[in-house]
């Protein structure tokens, strides 16, 4: 397959409906997500800011009332793109997720999640002090164990929101505060790579993190 990029990035209609009418199965979805990377980062305008973004949240609990109980959550987020204004209000790009959740009481339960889809920021105000940014994550996988001996692959979407305080640090990179909204939503399951279903399931997360943006 021939790929020709014009001046404004334009591609060939043939090369844009054989994407267009793929048949999304979870294989297919993988390639689409990765031929999208490819197509954003070819259509970069030669003369707009790349960005790069990084987004963490930490945190680990250990009791001890009887019973001993640990828990521990590790959310990763990350981000390349370009602004699409004069001003660099408005940034579009790809966005990547890894989420990890360990629950430990009479039994070990863990849940993990990678994610990638479209992501949107938006500076809300001319000194960049305020952000929102969204990301609808389109390729979702999650892996689950109950502690039961069976390994459980979830397969669905997510939709990530988040409201930050940013701090310039120099003239190309800011510190940020932020406040995050989690929503993976599951349709597939996959016990032991063996036994599929469908199912309806969800996983939400409210928490706040500490995020980098660094404008190159």
């Amino acid at each position: 397959m021939r790929l020709v990029l014009g001046r404004a990035g334009l591609f060939r209609p043939r090369f844009l409906s054989k994407i267009v009418f793929m048949k999304l199965n979870p294989s297919n979805a993988v390639k689409l997500a990765w031929i999208s990377v490819a197509l954003l980062l070819a259509t970069i305008p030669s003369k707009s800011d790349a960005m790069l973004e990084l987004n963490v949240f930490y945190s680990s609990e250990t009791s001890s009332t009887g019973s001993s109980v640990s828990r521990g959550r590790t959310f990763l987020e990350g981000a390349l793109g370009f602004r699409i204004d004069k001003k660099g209000q408005y940034l579009v790009g790809w966005g990547f997720a890894s989420h990890s959740v360990a629950d430990s009481a009479t039994s070990s339960e863990t849940y993990s999640s990678l994610q990638m889809g479209p992501r949107f920021l938006w500076f809300m105000d001319k000194d960049k002090s305020w952000s929102l940014g969204l990301a609808y994550y389109i390729v979702t996988t999650g892996s689950y164990s109950g502690g039961g001996g069976s390994s459980e692959t979830w397969k669905g979407t997510a939709l990530h929101a988040d409201l930050g305080y940013n701090l310039p640090l120099d003239d190309n990179l800011l510190f940020s505060v932020r406040y995050n909204y989690s929503a993976a939503t599951y349709s597939e399951r996959l016990v032991d790579s063996t036994t599929y279903s469908a199912v309806s399931y969800n996983k939400t997360f409210i928490y706040p993190s500490l995020a980098v943006l660094y404008v190159f």
